[in-house]
C-alpha cells in the first residue's frame, strides 16, 4: 500500500508540474486552467518528450529521479509555480474517489496483452534507447505505442510493473475530478446549456463501465483523453468566445489529437476538431506560427520513431513504408493490417468453409461476430441508454430559446459530432468492429440523441437529483471493485503478481543477445531470428536488419 501511494502522489506531482512547465513555455498562463486539467496536459507533454528523449537514453528510473529533480529546480527558482492545495470545504466525492483509485489498482490484474507484448515494449524502452529495426524482434512493437512509452517512463525497475495499473489510475482520477469539478462549477448558473448534460452523461457511462483497470492496456486511456478532448472543445470553444485566442485553443487541441494518434492511428478523426476551426477560420497561418514548432518537432520525432523501429512512417499503413532499407517491415505491416481485419472480425470462431480473405468480405463476418458480440453491444448500448434517462431525469427544460446565435453554435456542434460518428461508424464495420476498441460511439451516440432532446430548451438541474445519480455509480464502481477483490482474497493484486522468467529463452544474433519469452530479461522478443538476419552497431543505435 506505501509503494501504491508513494507512486501515486509522486506521478501527479510530476505531471502536475510538468504541465504548468509546458504551459508557461508555451506562453500559456497556467493559473487560469484548473490544477486536474494541468495535470492532463502533464500527461500528455510527458509522453511526447519520453517519445523523444528514447532516442538517445533508456527510459528508466535515473531518467524520472532527473525529472523530479528539474521540478525542484524551477520551484525554487520561480517561486511562482506553486501547486496550491486551498482547501476550504473537504468534498466527499474527492475523498471517495481516491479511495476507488486505490482500492482500484491494488485490485486489478494486467491486461491481458501484457504477456504479449506490452511488458516486451516497456521492457525494452526501460533497458535501451530505440533499437534500429525493433519490429522484426515482435511485430506488435511496430505498432510502439506512446501510452506504452509513458508507461516506460513512469515504471520502477523494482517496483514489478505495478506503476501500470497507477498511471492508469491516476489518469482516472484526474480525469473523473476534472468531470465533477467541472459540472460543479458549472452549476453554480441557474441556467446550463447543453454542456452540461453531455458532461454528465459521459462521466456516469465512465462510472459504470469503467470498473477494472485490467481493461486499460492501450485502450481505454485514450478513450479518457479522447472526452477530455470533448470537454476542452466544448469549454474553449462553445461556452466562451471562439475568437478570443483561438490560435492558442486550437494548439492546445492539436496537442491532444496528436497525442491520440501516436496511441493509435484510429482515432484519427480526432484531428477532424481543431482542422474544422482552422479552415471556417481560414488560418493556415497556425502552421507557421512559432507555438507550432514543438509540434512539428513532437511530429518528426514520432515518423522517426516509426521509420527506426519498422521502417514505415506509420505502421501498418503499407504505403508509408520504404522497401529500399535492408530493416524494411512492409511486408509484415500490409500482412498485420489484413491479419488485424481478420482477427477483428472473429474468423476464430468461424465454422464454415470460406478462406479468411472471402470471410471479412461481403459482411460474410457479420453473423459469427454477431454471435460473438451481441452481448457485449447489448451491454453498452444499455448503459448508454441508462446514461441518457439519467441525464433527462436531471435536467427541466422549459421555454424555446430566442437566442439564435447559441441555437447556431449548438447546431453546429451537432454537425461536427454527427460527421465523426458517422465516419466511425463506417470505419468500425468495415475494419474495426471490436467493440472494445470502439466503445466510445456509444457516448457519441448518447451527446447526439441528449442535442436532440435539449435543443433549444433552456435548462435547469435538479441538484439533488443530478447528484445522487454521480453518487450511486460511484458507488456502483466501488462495490464492483471491493467485491471482486473480497471474493478473489486479494490474491490478484498486481504486487503479487510477479511475471514469470522462466520461460525465457537466450538468444544471440551476432554479438547481440536477446530473450526469446515473455518476460524477464532485455530485450524481449517472441521469434527466433534465423540466418536471413544480422546485426550491427551504428553510433548509438543496435541494428536488426535483413540480409539481402
Amino acid at each position: 500500500m506505501i509503494h501504491i501511494l508513494s507512486h501515486f502522489f509522486l506521478f501527479f506531482f510530476i505531471v502536475y508540474y510538468n504541465g504548468v512547465l509546458f504551459l508557461k513555455v508555451s506562453n500559456y498562463n497556467y493559473l487560469r486552467f484548473d490544477k486536474f486539467e494541468i495535470s492532463f496536459f502533464g500527461i500528455i507533454v510527458t509522453g511526447l518528450v519520453a517519445q523523444t528523449i528514447n532516442f538517445f537514453v533508456p527510459l528508466n528510473s535515473y531518467i524520472i529521479i532527473f525529472n523530479t529533480i528539474l521540478i525542484l529546480i524551477f520551484i525554487i527558482l520561480d517561486k511562482k509555480i506553486k501547486l496550491k492545495l486551498e482547501i476550504k470545504k473537504i468534498d466527499f466525492f474527492y475523498i471517495f474517489l481516491f479511495l476507488l483509485i486505490i482500492l482500484n489498482i491494488y485490485g486489478s490484474k494486467f491486461s491481458d496483452d501484457l504477456d504479449h507484448y506490452h511488458y516486451g515494449y516497456i521492457n525494452n524502452s526501460d533497458n535501451s534507447n530505440y533499437i534500429i529495426g525493433l519490429g522484426h524482434l515482435h511485430a506488435m512493437y511496430a505498432y510502439s505505442s506512446i501510452w506504452l512509452i509513458t508507461h516506460s517512463y513512469f515504471n520502477f525497475d523494482y517496483s514489478r510493473l505495478q506503476d501500470i495499473h497507477v498511471l492508469n489510475g491516476l489518469i482516472f482520477f484526474i480525469f473523473l475530478s476534472i468531470f465533477y469539478k467541472e459540472i460543479k462549477s458549472s452549476l453554480i448558473k441557474k441556467e446550463n446549456n447543453i454542456y452540461i448534460p453531455i458532461l454528465f452523461s459521459i462521466l456516469i457511462f465512465i462510472l459504470l463501465k469503467y470498473t477494472r483497470l485490467k481493461e486499460f492496456g492501450i485502450d481505454r486511456a485514450p478513450f479518457l483523453i479522447l472526452y477530455f478532448l470533448i470537454l476542452f472543445y466544448l469549454k474553449n470553444f462553445f461556452l466562451n468566445d471562439e475568437k478570443n485566442n483561438i490560435d492558442k485553443k486550437i494548439i492546445l487541441l492539436i496537442y491532444i489529437c496528436i497525442f491520440l494518434f501516436y496511441i493509435k492511428i484510429t482515432f484519427f478523426f480526432a484531428c477532424l476538431i481543431p482542422l474544422y476551426y482552422i479552415i471556417k477560420h481560414k488560418n493556415f497561418r497556425i502552421f507557421i506560427s512559432k507555438p507550432f514548432i514543438p509540434i512539428y518537432i513532437f511530429v518528426l520525432s514520432y515518423l522517426i520513431k516509426n521509420f527506426i523501429i519498422s521502417g514505415c512512417f506509420i505502421f501498418p499503413i503499407g504505403f508509408t513504408c520504404l522497401e529500399s532499407i535492408s530493416w524494411n517491415m512492409k511486408e509484415i505491416a500490409e500482412e498485420q493490417y489484413i491479419i488485424s481485419e481478420i482477427l477483428n472480425k472473429s474468423w476464430w470462431l468461424y465454422k464454415g468453409t470460406l478462406t479468411d480473405l472471402e470471410y471479412i468480405k461481403n459482411f460474410n463476418w457479420f453473423e459469427t461476430w454477431f454471435i460473438r458480440s451481441k452481448i457485449e453491444f447489448l451491454e453498452f448500448f444499455l448503459t448508454s441508454i441508462l446514461t441518457i434517462i439519467f441525464t433527462i431525469l436531471s435536467f427541466h427544460k422549459s421555454n424555446i430559446r430566442n437566442n439564435n446565435f447559441l441555437i447556431k453554435k449548438i447546431s453546429e456542434i451537432f454537425k461536427i459530432f454527427s460527421i465523426i460518428f458517422s465516419i466511425q461508424v463506417v470505419l468500425f464495420f468495415f475494419k474495426l468492429p471490436v467493440i472494445r476498441m470502439s466503445h466510445y460511439l456509444f457516448i457519441f451516440f448518447s451527446i447526439l440523441i441528449l442535442i436532440i432532446f435539449f435543443y433549444k430548451f433552456k435548462l435547469f438541474a435538479k441538484k439533488k437529483v443530478l447528484f445522487s445519480i454521480i453518487f450511486i455509480a460511484l458507488t456502483f464502481n466501488f462495490t464492483k471493485n471491493f467485491t471482486r477483490i473480497s471474493e478473489n482474497k486479494f490474491v490478484n493484486s498486481p504486487y503479487e503478481s510477479k511475471p514469470h522468467t522462466s520461460e525465457q529463452t537466450k538468444l544471440k544474433l551476432n554479438k547481440f543477445e536477446y530473450y526469446k519469452g515473455w518476460y524477464g530479461n532485455y530485450p524481449t522478443s517472441n521469434v527466433v531470428l534465423g540466418d536471413s538476419y544480422e546485426h550491427k552497431r551504428i553510433l548509438i543505435f543496435d541494428m536488426i536488419y535483413k540480409v539481402n
